[in-house]
Parts: C-alpha cells; sequence; structure tokens
C-alpha cells in the first residue's frame, strides 16, 4: 500500500519549474491540499487555523488521518520551493490552481471542500487577498455560486437563528415603544 501511496504522489504536475505532485482524483490527498492551500494563502500558518481543523472535524470529512494531513502538508511545500517567487510568496498561476481544483471531481465533494475552505480563511478573523483569490479561484472552476448548496455549519445557521430572533424581539420591542 506504502508503495502504491508513493508512486501515485510522486507523479509531476507539468509547470515550468518543479512539478507538483499529482493525487487520483477525489482522493483524501487531494482534497487535503486544497486545504493545505487554503492554510498558506495568507502567507503563514496560524496555530488557530490549525486548531480549527480539529474543532470543525476536518481530517474525518477529508477522509485522511491528522498525521497523512501533516504530510500532505509537508510534502505542499517541499514542492513549492521549487515554484516562481514574487514578493515573499510562491506564485501560483491561475491554469495550476485550476490543475489542482481538477483533482476533485465531484459536486457534494466540491461543495465540502468550499466549506472547509471558508472555515479555514475565516477562522483567524481577517480575510487576506490570498485566502479571497483562493475562494473566488475554486467557485470560478468549479462553476460554484455561494448558495449552490454549499453545506453550512450547524453552529453558523444556529448564531444567524439567534441572530435573527434577537433582531425580531428588539423590532417587536421597538413598534410596542413607538405606539
Amino acid at each position: 500500500m506504502m508503495t502504491l501511496q508513493a508512486r501515485q504522489s510522486l507523479s509531476p504536475i507539468n509547470y515550468p519549474g518543479r512539478p507538483l505532485r499529482v493525487y487520483p482524483v477525489d482522493s483524501p490527498r487531494a482534497k487535503a491540499r486544497l486545504i493545505v492551500l487554503a492554510l498558506l494563502a495568507d502567507g503563514r500558518v496560524d496555530a488557530v487555523e490549525l486548531d480549527g481543523l480539529a474543532k470543525y472535524r476536518a481530517f474525518d470529512e477529508l477522509g485522511i488521518t491528522r498525521d497523512d494531513f501533516f504530510q500532505v502538508l509537508y510534502d505542499f511545500c517541499a514542492d513549492a520551493a521549487g515554484l516562481p517567487e514574487g514578493s515573499g510568496n510562491y506564485l501560483m498561476s491561475p491554469a495550476l490552481l485550476e490543475t489542482l481544483f481538477a483533482e476533485v471531481g465531484g459536486t457534494r465533494e466540491r461543495q465540502k471542500l468550499m466549506r472547509l475552505i471558508f472555515d479555514v480563511i475565516r477562522s483567524d478573523g481577517h480575510l487576506a487577498d490570498g485566502e479571497a483569490r483562493l475562494f473566488w479561484q475554486a467557485l470560478d472552476t468549479w462553476r460554484l455560486r455561494l448558495d449552490d448548496g454549499i453545506e453550512y455549519r450547524p453552529r453558523a445557521a444556529a448564531h444567524r437563528q439567534r441572530g435573527r430572533q434577537r433582531q425580531t424581539a428588539s423590532t417587536h420591542r421597538g413598534a410596542r415603544v413607538g405606539q
């Protein structure tokens, strides 16, 4: 099994410079790499983002162990060292990103990944330009819209519902005061 995984993970993506690994379509490692991209899109990995992966059970949703996820992170960083550099960051062309996004084919899997990517990029309370570009590039490449059935976290939905209840209650209170 290890030999098969190693062979699959060492296939190159054709890219000027050093190649990136190719993972089988819809494999846990292909999906994990997109989450790694979200982690690194702002130029650094924050502890709160890593904590968020565990909090949202991302490893289970990706079908990968925590150790294997960190191996994907390590492998991606090793591969990225051969990419062109620009102002302290590695540059990935939209074409290269599309190739990585193409490693996830199922609509449900793409929707699940969009939610996980969103969870990662919002976890530190700041949306960096690179994070926004990655998010919109994924939506464009996969031809998804924000309302295309992307599942939202129950906690977030419950929070929104409580906010609506508070807003309704204050509106009702305001209506009584004005009468």
